[in-house]
């Protein structure tokens, strides 16, 4: 008799082809290590499908976190320049303020112009009760 007769049993060699009319006898320890070997294969082959999908995600987030560390440092080069808030008051202009707030070598038309452009203001009306930002240099 041919000691392989079945393609399973070139790698399982305890297994035991029986003859026609003489049955094996009943192994249940041989079923359970079978089972417990086809669990063990499913579950590999989903570790394996698992590990791949947590590879995939973690090269993802690192490719998008370089991109966005990307766009942040090839954004603007100058430097932001802080602002000082002030409330408007009865009687103030805006070369009155710019006389209270400019540095001392800055000419007071730059500092106003300054002034306009932060504000986003197209001309010198100003009114009490408003809010402007004023530059800090």
């Amino acid at each position: 008799m041919l000691k392989y007769s079945t393609y399973n049993s070139i790698y399982n060699e305890d297994i035991k082809v029986s003859a026609p009319g003489n049955p094996l006898p009943y192994n249940p320890l041989a079923q359970f290590r079978d089972k417990t070997l086809r669990l063990l294969s499913v579950l590999t082959s989903i570790f394996r499908q698992v590990s791949f999908i947590k590879i995939s995600l973690i090269l993802l987030l690192t490719i998008s976190g370089f991109t966005v560390v990307g766009n942040v440092f090839a954004g603007s080069v100058t430097l932001m320049k802080p602002e000082k808030r002030i409330v408007v008051e009865r009687g103030d202009t805006l070369w009155s303020i710019a006389l209270k707030n400019k540095p001392d070598d800055m000419r007071t038309a730059v500092y106003i112009e300054g002034i306009k452009k932060s504000n986003g203001l197209k001309d010198s009306g100003i009114k009490a009760g408003d809010i402007l930002s004023v530059p800090v240099y």
